[in-house]
């Protein structure tokens, strides 16, 4: 990953490489990315299917060219499917979409070369296209991305570059499921924290949305490294940690947990 150049004066330099200190300390407990296996009985086979999301109404006249910031879904949907792998028997795609224009995806590669299975996790923001309301836009860190669209009612098809079907005899399509999966696993996440009156907040790049961290040890952890730069208080810093978003309380509400630290630099935005 790039990282990011640290523009600013010297002194400031020199109290950022002091919070480095402690953050490379805690940096090298790695957080391996578990691929989580939801638990529950699947629904009997006569079970009536998911009614597919509301995603073909029609634009306002005021949305903005090729975006319409309408409310396509009114709530969390999940998708999933194997799609082809250019070097391994295939990839398992959990693909959840979230009301509030944000998605966050699994991608498990299964059938490597050294039979391991590699899961990644990723996140970013989605839209539906204006001049096609059942074409949805995905766009996020590390090129993570890319066109859908909504067919035969609850099936996701995965489109090319250019928004038009791929031409195979391969399946490129993910099904709705029945639950909601929150996509909770342990992943690498870049973002701006903010941390005053003993509480932190760190809002991930790929989506802009702003989550209060929870009050573990490694939490307490990022609040002293960002206390160590000296900044002015509400200072937005850029940060790197191993953590998962959590799900607790009725309603539920989320939060990061923060398992490990790994860098953090001054005056740099989200998307260099």
């Amino acid at each position: 990953m790039h990282t990011p150049s640290q523009p600013f004066p010297l002194s400031r330099a020199a109290s950022l490489a002091a919070a480095l200190v402690v953050v490379a300390s805690l940096g090298a407990c790695a957080v391996a990315l578990p691929d989580q296996t939801r638990s529950g009985t699947p629904p009997a086979a006569s079970a009536e299917a998911p009614p597919p999301p509301d995603v073909t109404q029609q634009a306002p006249a005021s949305a903005a060219a090729g975006v319409d910031r309408g409310a396509p879904i009114g709530q969390p949907t999940t998708f999933r499917g194997v799609i082809p792998c250019a070097d391994c028997a295939g990839q398992r795609i959990t693909l959840t979409l979230l009301p509030d224009w944000t998605w966050r995806m699994r991608r498990v590669y299964f059938g490597t070369r050294d039979n391991k299975e590699l899961s990644f996790i990723s996140t970013g923001k989605w839209q539906r296209l204006v001049d096609a309301p059942g074409r949805i836009r995905l766009t996020g860190d590390r090129n993570e991305g890319g066109l859908y669209e909504f067919v035969s009612g609850n099936t996701l098809r995965m489109l090319d570059q250019n928004g038009e079907p791929i031409q195979s005899t391969l399946n490129y399509s993910l099904t709705q499921q029945f639950e909601t999966d929150f996509i909770l696993d342990t992943f690498t996440m870049r973002g701006k924290v903010i941390a005053q009156g003993g509480d932190s907040t760190f809002a991930i790049c790929s989506t802009g949305k702003r989550y209060p961290v929870a009050r573990t040890a490694q939490g307490q952890a990022l609040a002293d490294a960002y206390a160590r730069l000296r900044v002015a208080p509400g200072t937005p810093v850029l940060m790197w940690i191993n953590g998962r978003i959590a799900r607790d309380g009725q309603p539920p509400a989320e939060s990061v947990v923060v398992e490990g630290l790994a860098r953090g630099t001054l005056d740099s935005p989200c998307d260099d």
